[in-house]
């Protein structure tokens, strides 16, 4: 095994470890931790509109409604100090019963701190509505263990 690869696996390492910490700041942290995730100038594209920056990011985002992020398939595609990575989400709402499945199509850059998200592109596959006993009417954010 080459340094090139053990640096290939780090790399994908620390890249899953952030995707799996964006799902769950968003559920167990302070919001201001998930913005952490971000660069300063990062992109996130929702809804046709494009929020640029850390602070746009935050006055839409944070008043989205809480629920579970399930994070699927991920690809990691690797080049250099950059990663473009595709992976399928669904979404489960505690305020509503409007649940929603797709992709996030990223590209994440290595900075001082980390690998970073500097381009998000959401892409909704599908919403439908959950049973009644299916909401998750009871879930209060952010979640605390006792």
């Amino acid at each position: 095994m080459t340094d090139a690869d053990v640096q290939a696996i780090a790399d994908e390492l620390a890249i899953r470890r952030l995707l799996e910490e964006y799902c769950l700041r968003l559920e167990v942290n302070a919001f201001e931790e998930w913005l952490d995730l971000f660069t300063e100038d990062t992109e996130y594209c929702l809804f046709r509109r494009t929020l640029r920056g850390r602070a746009e990011l935050a006055a839409m985002l944070s008043l989205a409604p809480h629920g579970v992020h399930l994070p699927g398939a991920t690809r990691i595609t690797l080049g250099g100090d950059r990663a473009e990575v595709v992976q399928s989400y669904l979404f489960v709402p505690s305020t509503d019963s409007k649940w929603n499945a797709g992709w996030y199509d990223r590209t994440l850059v290595r900075t001082p701190e980390g690998w970073r998200i500097a381009r998000t592109h959401v892409k909704i596959g599908r919403i439908g509505d959950l049973a009644e006993e299916g909401r998750q009417d009871k879930l209060a954010f952010p979640v605390v263990f006792t």
